[in-house]
Order: structure tokens, then sequence, then C-alpha cells
């Protein structure tokens, strides 16, 4: 299963992930940086912005940028694990290491802690570099960067064990679009569920929980936004936060993050029990 994990490791980077990502990492930070500089040079009321508006500013899209990076990292591990079973299996690039006396559970197991390292590695050093861009730009440090950092990289886990569940029985075209369909589908159900605290509506909460219990990718999401939000700006809100429904005034419970661990250890085992019964 090692060999495997390393393998899985060099295959990534024989597709040029690495420099890919390498490369969008630095466009991004680039971006990051002019725009953070730029708040220096806003103003208000005729005036420029004041150095605790600036750093108000710089939480609020501290948020935002955390927001579209899920999304990449939800999309990086879509595309990563989609083609690692099916494509392999229909290229026969697989079939000679499954006449070796290996585990099929070994090869999923193994795909998948490749998968995850790479991915693990990336969104933590993206994640940092963000942070520490906005920190040398404005001054502004986030509650829980680090916390924050690893529940999206979690975020990430969960899409890699959703796809190599259905890619062990699809083709990669049928489990990508499975699966950023159903990402997409929880993210705005946990929108949509945001209403009910606000609203006193118990079905929405409802709602919100088994989404979150059958993908916890918004849980996920979640937790890292509740880790970004200063207490000064929950605190001055209104019902839905500083970013409206977008915000996160109470994180998930513990036994919610408890769940995302089991759900991606199952899920997995369950893409193997799938791939160890699919006629190859």
């Amino acid at each position: 299963m090692i060999a495997i994990v390393l393998a899985t490791m060099r295959e990534i980077a024989r597709r040029r992930f690495a420099i890919a990502a390498f490369a969008a990492t630095v466009a991004v930070g680039g971006l990051t940086a002019w725009g953070f500089a730029g708040l220096h040079h806003l103003h208000s009321g005729g005036r420029p912005l004041t150095p605790l508006e600036v750093k108000t500013t710089a939480a609020l899209l501290v948020v935002f940028i955390a927001f579209l990076f899920s999304f990449i990292l939800a999309f990086a591990a879509t595309l990563v694990a989609s083609p690692m079973l099916s494509t392999e299996v229909e290229s026969g690039v697989l079939l000679p290491v499954l006449a070796r006396p290996i585990s099929r559970t070994h090869v999923v197991v193994g795909k998948a802690v490749g998968l995850g390292i790479v991915l693990g590695v990336y969104g933590g050093v993206a994640g940092i570099l963000e942070f520490a861009i906005v920190w040398a730009t404005t001054g502004y440090v986030a509650p829980h960067p680090l916390a924050a950092v690893a529940a999206l990289v979690g975020l990430s886990f969960v899409m890699l064990a959703l796809t190599l569940a259905i890619g062990a029985r699809l083709q990669m075209v049928a489990s990508s679009i499975i699966a950023v369909v159903a990402f997409g589908v929880a993210w705005m159900t946990g929108v949509v569920a945001a209403f009910g605290p606000a609203y006193h509506n118990e079905t929405l909460v409802r709602v919100g929980v088994v989404s979150q219990l059958l993908l916890p990718t918004d849980a996920m999401w979640r937790v890292a936004v509740y880790q970004l939000e200063p207490a000064a700006l929950l605190q001055r809100a209104g019902p839905f936060g500083p970013l409206g429904p977008f915000s996160v005034t109470s994180p998930p419970p513990p036994a919610m993050v408890v769940w995302t661990v089991l759900w991606i250890v199952a899920v997995t085992a369950l893409a193997a029990r799938s791939f160890e019964r699919r006629d190859v």
C-alpha cells in the first residue's frame, strides 16, 4: 500500500499537477496582495480608511477568499480523484497491478492516502500563504487561521472520498459531474438552511442538519468560516452575521466534526468494497 501511495503521488507529479497548482497559487497570491494593498487607498466620506477600517474590511474579504478557496479545493479533489480508478482500469494501467497478489482495497486506500497527502500539502501551503499575504499588506490576522485551513482541507478530503466511491463504479466524466453537483447542492442547501435559526424555522434547521450528515462539505465550510470571523464583528452583526446568510454565528457541534472524519473513513471503505466487486 505504501508503494501505491508513492506511485499515486508520482502520477500526480507526472500530470504536472504540482506545476499547475504552483502557478495558480502564485497568480492568486499576487492578485490578493494587489487587492489588499489597495485597501489603504480607499476613501470613506472623503477621507482615507483608518487602520481599523482597513482591518475590518480585510476581515470580511478573508471570508470571501476562504469561500473561493473551498471551491478550488473541492474541484481539485474531484479532478485528481475521478480518473484514478475508472480511467486507469479502462486504459489497462491498473490491470498488471491487480493481477498481482495485491488487495484491491490496498489499491483504493493507497490512492486515497496519496491523493490526500497531495491535497493536504497544497491546501496547507496555499492557505498559509494567503493569510501571510493579508497580514503583510494590511496587518490583519484572522482569529484561528490554521483551524480554518484544516477545515477546508477536511472539505477536500470529503470530496476526495466521494469521488473515489463514485469512480469505483462509473466513468471519469460521470463521477466528476455527480460529485460536483452534490457539492453544489449541499452548499445551496446550507445557505437556505441558514435562514432557519434567524426565522425560528425548525424545518430549515433540520434540512441543514440532514444535508450535512449526508455530505459534510457544508459543515466543514462553516467550521472554517467561524474560525475566521472576529468576535467583535459577530457581536455587532444582525441575526445572519456580518456577511448575511453566508456568515456563521455558531459553528457545527464537535460531534459533526467527528462525524465528518467517520464519514470519510466509511465512504473510502465503501469505495474499496465497491472496487473489490467490480468486474475488470
